[in-house]
């Protein structure tokens, strides 16, 4: 099979080729094209990674309610969250944890640096052209926080010819209302696209316990825009930005700050006015015809302030508000027709903000990576290095190498080795009379085997992995340990635990005629090797199945979630239960420009938990007319 890798495009925004049906004559679909999984830009069947890619034309098919609902029960992805609409969501990779999940946008490196985790929960479907989601650590590529994979998010962007208008209008269930405009087209040396959308919704009450008795509710207004421009000698300029802002209600209760067992009462109003953003800048430089060249700067906010209001002693305000400044320098090299070297240089530094003192503000990492990858016959190698210096904990050295395997034209072998590392968090570090300045990095070292077959219509991918955590930073008690009272416990995070993590993915799915399906499956076998206990909040089993059919210009289809029991914490005293539910959906095109899609979520109104304490919404009803402008 002839394969190529076209280092000239190689770029972070890079644009998908989208899947495209086979016509009738029986030509080969083209493979969708991935950018995360190694900076080069590869088909999945070319990756030698687990790759999943989620365009555009699927997002509107399965019309998701929040961004969560387009991963979850994917391969190797599990989501636990404190409530739907915009409430905090942990999205996890292959059993490790939601910190150790890197997210970008438009390649700009996101997540709090206080708490670590990138904020899932605040990312606008409707902005969303393409995701991509590589499983299994990318730290030797991408620095700290790829123990368990990378997902990046794309924007929306034009396309060569006339400007094109879209729009959308949607009303549903829990007093949920939206609506969005944007515009976007080119010309053969400069692309835009700019985009506006707002989501409103009263939400559910998330806590039965905690707090009052209303409903919870969620607003994001968002912003985002591209913008590129060619000169005649092949240099381009490029920007981007994605912009969201907005309120997400929440129950809580007031304590006696002289006694914290004791409950005062509950908030009259508790919410979080957030702001999460990313921008970035750059240009490309064709070098020679074998050597481009990129430099880039760029910055991600994740702003909160938790604001509780009435109560007893009148509430209050904790404000974080983290950022982070980028700078890379990238190098494509085609080294021969079939090697290919990709190395650079990437630069951020974090600052923190807010109404807690932090023992230290800032902090900085510079990493130098490369990236090698060679056709030999019918085999494949790669290779990727990095090193990290950090103003904290000194250097980091990560490493990865696969190899893959051609073995028929449809049958693909595949694999890898690979270290890791997550660095501490602001939280970890420096939280007054909470931090722990000493903590070491948590390390990691994964093994992979995988196949992928793909025929014209179908395709079907299975891995095997098992990944050893080292270092896990854990809260440990250090006072009064022994009065019998958790909650007069003072805490200090240390480097205590090792946690192993065994699994299978299955991953499939097919384009027959006017069917389309996608089914996914995930076995995971985790242990702390301190206790012996599985880790909190991983199902030991989970699927998902998507099914659609077009009826000329109809389409019906639906989406089964499934996950097993799991456990709400380590201690693996509480038990989530098991559960499954059904979402259906169909969309009728009025015209070519006008189509009113439909859907049901939760249908059998199933009550379910994927963190403890914390309600999901039953059955809900959402319409939704949308515009787009034809050539």
């Amino acid at each position: 099979m002839k394969r190529s890798i076209l280092s000239a495009a190689i770029v972070m925004a890079a644009s998908p080729t989208l899947a495209e049906e086979a016509p009738d004559s029986g030509a080969v679909t083209l493979e969708p094209v991935q950018v995360t999984a190694t900076r080069l830009s590869q088909t999945v069947d070319e990756a030698l990674a687990s790759v999943t890619v989620i365009d555009r034309e699927e997002i509107e098919r399965l019309q998701p309610r929040q961004f969560t609902d387009l991963v979850e029960g994917r391969a190797g992805v599990s989501v636990s969250s404190a409530g739907p609409f915009g409430k905090q969501s942990s999205v996890r990779l292959r059993g490790t944890e939601s910190d150790h999940h890197l997210m970008l946008i438009d390649g700009v490196r996101m997540g709090s640096a206080t708490s670590g985790g990138a904020s899932w929960r605040f990312l606008p479907p409707e902005e969303v052209d393409r995701v991509e989601i590589v499983r299994g650590p990318r730290t030797s590529i991408y620095g700290s926080d790829a123990i368990g994979g990378v997902t990046q998010i794309f924007s929306r962007e034009g396309e060569e010819g006339p400007p094109r208008v879209n729009a959308f209008f949607g009303l549903g269930s829990f007093g949920t209302r939206e609506a969005g405009a944007g515009i976007a087209g080119g010309t053969e040396r400069t692309r835009y696209s700019l985009s506006l959308s707002r989501y409103d919704t009263d939400g559910i009450n998330v806590q039965d316990d905690v707090g009052d008795d209303d409903p919870d509710g969620y607003d994001n207004t968002s912003l985002a825009g591209k913008l590129s421009h060619r000169l005649t000698n092949g240099l381009e300029f490029f920007g981007n930005v994605l912009y969201s802002e907005g309120r997400s209600e929440y129950d809580a209760d007031e304590s006696d700050p002289a006694n914290p067992v004791d409950i005062l009462g509950p908030y009259d109003r508790a919410y979080t006015d957030f702001v999460h953003a990313a921008l970035r800048a750059g240009v490309r430089i064709p070098v020679t015809r074998h050597w481009d060249t990129e430099v880039t700067l760029g910055q991600s906010r994740d702003e909160s302030d938790d604001v509780t209001e009435g109560g007893v002693l009148g509430g209050g305000v904790d404000r974080f508000d983290t950022r982070r400044d980028q700078a890379a320098w990238r190098n494509d090299v085609r080294v021969g027709e079939r090697t290919d070297l990709i190395a650079g240089v990437d630069a951020y530094e974090d600052r923190v903000d807010g109404s807690t003192d932090y023992d230290e503000d800032s902090r900085y990492n510079v990493g130098v990576y490369s990236v090698l990858r060679t056709e030999i016959g019918n085999h494949d190698l790669e290779g990727s290095l990095r090193y990290d210096d950090n103003e904290e904990f000194g250097d980091k050295t990560t490493g990865q190498v696969a190899w893959g395997l051609q073995a028929t034209d449809a049958l693909r072998l595949r694999a890898s080795y690979g270290t890791a590392f997550k660095a501490p968090t602001f939280n970890d570090l420096y939280f007054p009379g909470f931090g722990n300045p000493d903590l070491d990095p948590e390390e990691s070292e994964t093994f992979e085997l995988g196949a992928r077959y793909s025929a014209s219509l179908a395709y079907v991918d299975v891995s095997v992995f098992e990944t050893n955590v080292d270092d896990l930073i854990q809260s440990r008690c250090v006072v009064n340990c022994d009065d019998g009272n958790p909650d007069t416990d003072i805490n200090e995070p240390r480097n205590v635990r090792e946690a192993r993590i065994r699994g299978l993915e299955l991953e499939g799915g097919h384009d027959l005629g006017p069917w389309n399906s996608r089914v996914s499956l995930t076995l995971l076998d985790t242990e702390d090797r301190d206790t012996g206990n599985e880790l909190a909040r991983r199902p030991p089993v989970s699927a998902r199945f998507d099914l659609d059919r077009q009826f000329g210009d109809a389409s019906l289809g639906g989406t089964i979630r499934a996950r097993s029991r799991s456990y709400d914490r380590g201690d693996n005293e509480t038990r989530l239960s098991g559960y499954g539910t059904l979402d259906l959906r169909a969309a009728y095109e009025l015209d070519p420009e006008w189509t009113v899609e439909g859907s049901l979520t939760n249908v059998f109104d199933r009550d379910y938990e994927t963190q403890g304490g914390y309600n999901n919404p039953g059955m809900g009803a959402f319409v939704k007319l949308r515009y787009q402008q034809q050539r």
